[in-house]
C-alpha cells in the first residue's frame, strides 16, 4: 500500500535539508569573497614601509607592514595576498619580503579606517615590483592617493 503522506513528508524533509546546505556554503562563500562591501575603491594609499610579517598560508596569504602617516604615527597595516601558489606563479616566495626591510607599498585600503588593505602592488628598494592582484576589480592607477601619509618621491597619481 502506498502511503502518500510519508513520501511527502520525506520529499519536504529533504529539500530542506539540501536548500539549508546551499545556503550555509553559499554564505560562507560569500562571506569569503565579499571583499567589495570592505574596502574602499575611490582611494589607494601609497607609502614607504617596513615590512613586520609575511605570513604564507591559504587561503590567503598576507604582508603586514608598519606605516608613518603624515603626524609620524605609525600603524601596522596588513594586505590581503593571492593564495601562496597563485603568488608562486607571479614569482613571489616566502622570502620574498623579509621583517625590518624597506619598501613602496600602493594599495586599496578597508572601509571605516581599519588598518588593512587589499590589490596590492609592493616595491623593494632595488626597483623591482610585486604585484599582487588579490580584490583588483578595478585599475588602482587611476585612484587618487589618500592624503595623510607623506608623499613618495617618483609616486604620484598616474601610477
Amino acid at each position: 500500500i502506498f502511503d502518500g503522506g510519508v513520501w511527502m513528508k520525506r520529499n519536504v524533509m529533504a529539500v530542506c535539508a539540501v536548500m539549508a546546505i546551499i545556503l550555509t556554503v553559499g554564505g560562507t562563500v560569500f562571506a569569503h569573497h565579499g571583499s567589495g562591501s570592505a574596502y574602499d575603491y575611490t582611494t589607494k594609499i601609497v607609502a614607504k614601509a617596513t615590512v613586520t610579517e609575511i605570513v604564507w598560508t591559504n587561503p590567503h596569504a598576507q604582508l603586514f607592514m608598519d606605516i608613518k602617516n603624515d603626524k609620524g604615527e605609525t600603524t601596522n597595516w596588513g594586505v590581503e595576498l593571492n593564495s601562496p601558489g597563485n603568488l608562486i606563479k607571479l614569482g613571489w616566495s616566502k622570502l620574498t619580503f623579509k621583517p625590518g626591510e624597506e619598501i613602496v607599498v600602493t594599495f586599496v585600503p578597508s572601509k571605516e579606517n581599519r588598518p588593512f588593505g587589499i590589490c596590492g602592488d609592493f616595491v623593494k628598494a632595488d626597483g623591482k615590483t610585486f604585484h599582487n592582484g588579490q580584490g583588483c576589480g578595478t585599475d588602482i592607477s587611476k585612484l587618487p592617493i589618500k592624503s595623510g601619509y607623506p608623499p613618495v618621491p617618483g609616486f604620484s597619481d598616474k601610477q
